[in-house]
């Protein structure tokens, strides 16, 4: 008979630890890919496999919008944002998100960089390009308010910025010439129809504004392809007050505000603001846009140019003449003329 050696029982008993430790590694190992595995295909892994990699749920509220609708005969009375609400989810930074970049600072980070001057609903930047530097006069294009079928506006403001860009000198020595290509980014990016009017929160911009603004309207004469709200109150919305912010800290003095289509030239002002008249009178010289504009019938309320015209502001909201073409050609003698306008 052998006798045990004590050495040879401390080396068989180290080497099963060693298989024991490593058979564990392997284990965990493999229990690891398996839960990653899973959340990368889609598989909600049960409750125990996530456990001790948990994190808090996201603070940020979400909001929903239709991505395509037929356009509906005129509704009877304006929806809240609830009745409008359908599967599309859209996630929504936190509120913090939609403070104004830096008091509306004026300078870029690079030449012919965009100044961002806050941001849309759905987390856009709203970008504005500013073409000289003169103190006297401080001049401002809008385009895009509505997005959606009006997306030639903004190609219009894209054609004027390139322009502008390879012919500075168009912008008088005196004069600031900003140019924010569009306010409503997120009915740009859903689509180029009736579905991208509103922004995110389904708010028609154009009705926003804190002048004659109305919870309710009446319809007849009015855009009414799809029920939209005016904001749960005046100004309620980010892509708003971003503008407003800007429009008085930088002392802008006259305003052409972008549309389509075809009805022609709107004077801010309810009643219509003189010196607003006076700029759409100097506009329509040199264009085909029509002035007086077609009336509808429509009511307008809560609109950009007229809280513009209550704050001293010459405004003019510009209908292109439909919504496929820029009007290029036309809006550069516009250009022109509201560079060198003068009260």
């Amino acid at each position: 008979m052998k006798n045990h050696h004590p050495r040879g029982n401390w080396l068989a008993w180290g080497a099963a630890g060693i298989w024991g430790a490593v058979i564990l590694g392997l284990v965990g190992l493999a229990a690891f890919w398996l839960i990653l595995g899973r959340q990368l295909s889609g598989v909600t892994p049960t409750p125990a496999e996530v456990a001790p990699l948990a994190i808090a749920a996201s603070p940020y509220p979400t909001v929903t919008l239709s991505p395509t609708r037929t356009p509906t005969p005129s509704p009877t009375a304006i929806p809240s944002p609830t009745q409008i609400a359908t599967p599309l989810t859209v996630l929504l930074p936190h509120p913090s998100f939609f403070a104004t970049a830096a008091a509306n600072a004026i300078e870029s980070p690079i030449a012919g960089a965009p100044i961002v001057i806050g941001y849309s609903v759905g987390g856009r930047p709203l970008e504005v390009y500013r073409f000289g530097s003169g103190a006297r006069y401080r001049r401002m294009i809008v385009a895009g308010i509505h997005g959606g079928n009006e997306w030639n506006t903004i190609a219009l403001a894209d054609e004027l910025i390139e322009y502008l860009g390879n012919h500075p000198s168009l912008v008088p020595s005196n004069t600031t010439l900003y140019i924010l290509r569009a306010l409503n980014p997120d009915g740009e990016a859903r689509a180029q129809s009736v579905e991208g009017r509103v922004n995110d929160h389904g708010v028609d911009l154009n009705r926003n504004w804190p002048v004659n603004w109305r919870r309710n309207w009446p319809l007849g004469g009015c855009w009414s392809y799809q029920p939209v709200t005016p904001g749960w109150r005046p100004a309620s919305e980010p892509e708003t007050t971003a503008l407003m912010q800007f429009v008085l800290n930088q002392r802008i003095d006259a305003l052409l505000n972008y549309h389509s289509a075809a009805l022609g030239i709107f004077p801010g002002g309810w009643p219509p603001d003189p010196a607003s008249v006076r700029l759409a009178e100097a506009v329509a010289e040199v264009t085909e846009y029509p002035y007086p504009p077609k009336e509808t019938g429509c009511l307008y309320s809560g609109t950009m140019v007229d809280w513009a015209a209550a704050n001293g502001i010459a405004a003019l909201d510009i209908e292109l003449t439909d919504h496929f073409h820029t009007d290029f050609d036309i809006n550069l003698n516009a250009l022109s003329v509201f560079l060198k306008w003068r009260r």
